[in-house]
């Protein structure tokens, strides 16, 4: 492990000298911290978060705040986010621990648990909600979070793909490289900020194609609706669906419908083995597990990173992402 003392020589001070700028000593020179700073990240140096942590009162740990329902942890997007997350806390010796629950106020109760018997003062949201009771908490605590998604608060940190970018790339590939005509946008019944940014993203390319377009809600909760919607529109060839998950229960239900029909599909999040999905079943892959080392990397800028840390949030790429390789 690389220490002070080795940063230090290399730079040609004394240690504390290099302490003091790698935490933005006054007493040291701008020349002599930024010196000292890019030799430190070359050389691959993290602080010791043990030592302070001890003098704060702060755990060696992260929350990690899962969106409330039943399904969202076993979902690979959320799995390969912790993946992300975990590899940048081990390099930082901290551990993650989870809150997740199936109600709002369960949800709050874990994360007050977490902050006053745990002593976590880090968090990262998995997700971004108007009038969120867990992020409410946290501003109100003064505690340090990053949120995945668009902030519904100017001040908050966040991580995002550009979800409007991403509905514009789905949408393309399915009217231009699937040739469909008659497309339909697939989103939840959560009202979810990216699933919006998609949604205007899918509208203005089919609006600019001069295709007939339509939208609905899929969910376990409304089946028959779902059901009377496919049969009432047979016309329908190809889907824009905000995750894999839902296209691929869309799909179920077409084919109950129209068992002889085929219908293209543009998923999001890459979630399927290959030899589950059919040729023209497609993704845009959004990288979730970029999206955590990146949501990690924001979380701690403030003691890393003074540049990041006033640009507030960081954005991850997307790309089409066909199952069958091509």
């Amino acid at each position: 492990m690389i220490t002070i003392r080795d940063i230090a020589k290399k730079a040609g001070v004394s240690a504390s000298t290099a302490s003091r700028a790698l935490n933005n000593n006054s007493r040291i020179s701008e020349t002599t911290i930024k010196k000292v700073k890019k030799i430190a990240d070359e050389m691959g140096y993290l602080p010791d978060y043990n030592a302070k942590n001890l003098t704060n009162g702060e755990a060696n740990a992260v929350g990690v705040v899962f969106p409330v329902g039943s399904e969202t942890a076993s979902n690979p997007f959320f799995i390969n986010i912790l993946s992300g997350i975990n590899s940048e806390l081990v390099k930082r010796q901290y551990s993650l621990s989870v809150a997740i629950d199936n109600t709002e106020s369960g949800l709050l109760d874990n994360v007050r648990s977490m902050v006053l018997q745990g002593k976590i003062k880090r968090f990262i949201l998995l997700y971004s909600k108007l009038n969120d009771a867990v992020s409410a908490f946290l501003r109100k605590s003064k505690l340090r979070f990053v949120v995945i998604g668009q902030p519904t608060s100017k001040d908050d940190f966040y991580v995002d793909n550009n979800n409007v970018e991403a509905g514009i790339t789905a949408t393309e590939f399915l009217l231009k490289n699937l040739h469909v005509k008659n497309p339909l946008f697939v989103e939840s019944t959560s009202n979810w900020t990216y699933e919006q940014q998609r949604y205007q993203g899918f509208k203005k390319v089919s609006n600019e194609s001069l295709v007939d377009f339509d939208k609905i809600q899929v969910s376990s909760k409304n089946i028959e609706k779902i059901e009377e919607f496919i049969f009432d529109n047979p016309q329908i060839d190809g889907i824009v669906s905000t995750d894999d998950f839902r296209g691929l229960r869309f799909l179920n239900h077409f084919k109950k419908i129209y068992p002889k029909k085929n219908l293209s599909i543009v998923g999001f999040n890459k979630s399927f083995p290959i030899a589950l999905i059919q040729s023209d079943f497609h993704s845009i892959d959004v990288f979730p597990e970029q999206m955590g080392i990146k949501t990690v990397i924001l979380l701690f800028s403030d003691r890393e990173n003074p540049e990041i840390n006033l640009k507030r949030h960081l954005i991850v790429s997307h790309q089409v992402s066909t199952y069958n390789g091509v």
